[in-house]
Formats: structure tokens, C-alpha cells, sequence
């Protein structure tokens, strides 16, 4: 028995003095907030992190906004696959790459188009130390130069990048931020759909509008900032933003406040499904430039089918592209029969916006209700009398 107590006791002392064998310092970790990929020369790809530089963070400058050094640092390599790219960076930086913070994944537009983005994902997706969260963006041209920004409020480009992602409850024209796991998904279900597209104009970023996949997986164009708010209508994503209307000649800013929509189908034909996607929105006046009365119910109802006949151009302009030119279910009405009239679905799934592509040759009828809720009239209204 002593000698027994004596073995359990050696062990516990091993075990202590051990710790974790295969820990790596904090401060020897190189923190990757950021990803860019672009298409190398002879079908190679180039990778680019942005990592953070700690010592830049913690000091700042007399102005007390920025630090006094740079807070980031990127860098870029290449390689017939983008792990080897990933290992290739531990020559060229004395911190290893670690992931686990990794916000943005920016994929370029040659890589979309030539159906790279699920070759891309990989190695993104086997990462254990991956968040599946990271926000997936495909540029217009380069990627990596949208990593070298330089913001004027935020410290990091992904900072501003990450916050400009999540103003889709503030503008219309931008698609709510599309995870590396719903992406994942998307492939998955060899589905249609679209995810935001990023730009860059002189130093600063724009991520109105969006980009197209077809089910096999392949880019087939961008949407731009009206047709991605009438896709956004399409899928119920639209929760405020602002229309600029004309009444008299003269501009008003309907801004929206709230809107949802509702999706029946008929089915009786399953080959020739027809649908019928009612969308109701409600708003405040923003902005007012005409002498019109406001208190007047005519001009009321003049605001609210001015708001309509925009919302349905809108959606019937990107419904015209998605079903004659990129021939992409990217509205979600797959989803809808999928949802709801599942043995109809079964039976036309592979024909749907591949195959036969049933989806370019469906009927879809828009109806739209606006309603005017605030005026929020300032001048005074000359009554008779007065």
C-alpha cells in the first residue's frame, strides 16, 4: 500500500510540473483579425492577414484618437494552397498566425467568379481555431488593398470594415452580414445565393449591393445598391432605411420604419408554381422640399403610391436579373417551397434554378402597401380664415 501511495503521489508531482506541453505564450501569438484572398499568378493563391500589433495599441498619440505606430500589420503569401500560403507566413513574422479572432474573410471577384469561394472556405472551415462567425465578403477587383484602408475613426481596416457591416438596419441597399457557416451551408445545399460585396473609392469602403452565386457555386455578377434593396424586400430583410421619391418635381426622403413581407404560392401546376410575395412598409417623412400640404389626404396617398410604385420597380428590376441573367434563385422562394409545400419541392428541386432552371421561368406578382405615418410637418399651414 506505501508503495502504491508513493506512485500515485509521483504522478500527481509529473503532472503539476508538466503543465500544458503544447501551450503557446500569449505574447508570441500573431492575432488575425482579417483575411483576404486573391487569385496568384499560374493558379496559385495569395493569402493576406491583417494581424495586430499590441504594443501599437496600447500607446497613442498627443491627439489621444490614434496610436502612434501602426496597430496592424499585413502580410501576404502565396502558395498552391492556401494552408501552405498560411505556413509560409511563419517566415516572414516572428508571431505564428492565430485565427480565433479572425472577423472578416474578403474573397476576390476573379476567385468568385471561377468558382474558387468553396476552395477558399476549406481550409477556413477544417481551422480549429476558426469561428465559424467570421463575416464572408466578395470584393469588386483586389482584395487584400481593402486590408490597407485607413479609417478615420476606427484603428483597424477590419474594424471599420466589421463595423460598416452591421448598418444593414441602417440602409436598405446593404445584405445583413453572411457568416462562414451559413456560406458553408449555401454549398452545402448546392443553393443559389447572395452575400455582401464590398468596394473601396479612394480611402474609404462601400458595402452597398451584393454578390450572385448560382447553384454551382460559381459567381455570376453583382446586384447594385437599388437591386439589392429590392432583393432585401424579397426576403424580409428590410427593417428601415430611406426612399427618395419626387412629388411636384421636387425631392422627399421617405424614411422607413418598418416593413415585412409574406410569400404564398400556388402550386396546382408543380412545374409552373406561381407566387405571390405581399410586402407591407410603413414610414415617416425625412425630408421635405415641395410647398404641398401635408395635412392634405391627397397628398398623403400621392407619398405612400409614389413609396409603392418605387418599392415594386425595385423588386421587379431585380427579379428581371436574377431569373433572365444570372438564372439565380438568390430571393429565397426555394426556401418558401422547401418550407412549405415540401413533396412539391422533392419534385422539382433538381429543376429548380439548375437543371430545366423552373425558377427563370416562374411567375411571381408583387403587390406592395405603404403607409405614411409621421408628416412631421415644420411649416405652418395657412388655413382659410387665417
Amino acid at each position: 500500500m506505501g508503495a502504491l501511495r508513493r506512485g500515485i503521489a509521483a504522478l500527481t508531482v509529473l503532472t503539476v510540473i508538466s503543465g500544458c506541453w503544447d501551450r503557446l505564450e500569449i505574447e508570441d501569438r500573431g492575432f488575425v483579425v482579417g483575411s483576404a484572398i486573391d487569385q496568384g499568378e499560374n493558379g496559385t493563391f495569395e493569402l493576406t492577414f491583417q494581424l495586430v500589433v499590441p504594443s501599437a495599441m496600447q500607446g497613442t498619440s498627443a491627439g489621444g484618437g490614434h496610436p502612434s505606430a501602426m496597430a496592424y500589420q499585413n502580410i501576404t503569401s502565396s502558395g498552391a494552397t492556401l494552408f501552405k500560403a498560411a505556413r509560409k507566413m511563419s517566415n516572414e513574422t516572428s508571431r505564428s498566425p492565430y485565427m480565433e479572432h479572425n472577423k472578416i474573410i474578403i474573397i476576390s471577384e476573379a476567385l468568385a467568379r471561377a468558382g474558387k469561394i468553396q476552395e477558399v472556405l476549406d481550409v477556413f472551415i477544417r481551422d480549429h481555431e476558426m469561428r465559424r462567425a467570421a463575416k464572408v465578403m466578395i470584393s469588386a477587383g483586389q482584395a487584400k488593398k481593402l486590408l490597407n484602408v485607413k479609417p478615420d475613426i476606427e484603428t483597424l481596416p477590419v474594424q471599420y470594415i466589421n463595423s460598416t457591416s452591421e448598418n444593414p438596419q441602417k440602409s436598405e441597399s446593404i445584405v445583413p452580414p453572411t457568416t462562414m457557416g451559413r456560406v458553408h451551408r449555401f454549398l452545402l445545399e448546392t443553393h443559389s445565393f447572395a452575400i455582401p460585396r464590398i468596394a473601396q473609392t479612394d480611402n474609404k469602403i462601400s458595402l452597398s449591393g451584393a454578390a450572385v452565386f448560382g447553384s454551382d457555386n460559381r459567381m455570376r455578377g453583382f446586384l447594385n445598391g437599388e437591386e439589392t434593396t429590392g432583393k432585401n424586400f424579397f426576403s424580409g430583410r428590410v427593417k428601415a432605411g430611406a426612399l427618395e421619391i419626387e412629388l411636384d418635381g421636387k425631392a422627399v426622403v421617405y424614411e422607413i420604419k418598418g416593413a415585412d413581407r409574406t410569400i404564398r404560392a400556388n402550386v396546382s401546376d408543380p412545374r409552373k408554381p406561381e407566387f405571390t410575395v405581399n410586402v407591407n412598409v410603413e414610414g415617416n417623412v425625412g425630408e421635405w422640399h415641395t410647398d404641398a400640404d401635408l395635412l392634405d389626404p391627397k397628398v398623403v396617398w400621392a407619398i405612400e403610391n409614389r413609396v409603392r410604385e418605387k418599392i415594386q420597380t425595385m423588386m421587379y428590376s431585380v427579379l428581371e436579373k436574377l431569373q433572365k441573367q444570372y438564372k439565380a434563385d438568390a430571393i429565397g422562394l426555394s426556401d418558401y417551397l422547401n418550407e412549405n409545400h415540401y413533396r412539391i419541392w422533392q419534385k422539382i428541386k433538381d429543376d429548380w434554378d439548375h437543371g430545366e432552371n423552373l425558377f427563370s421561368k416562374c411567375r411571381v406578382i408583387v403587390r406592395v402597401n405603404a403607409k405614411l405615418r409621421i408628416f412631421g410637418t415644420i411649416e405652418r399651414v395657412q388655413r382659410k380664415g387665417d
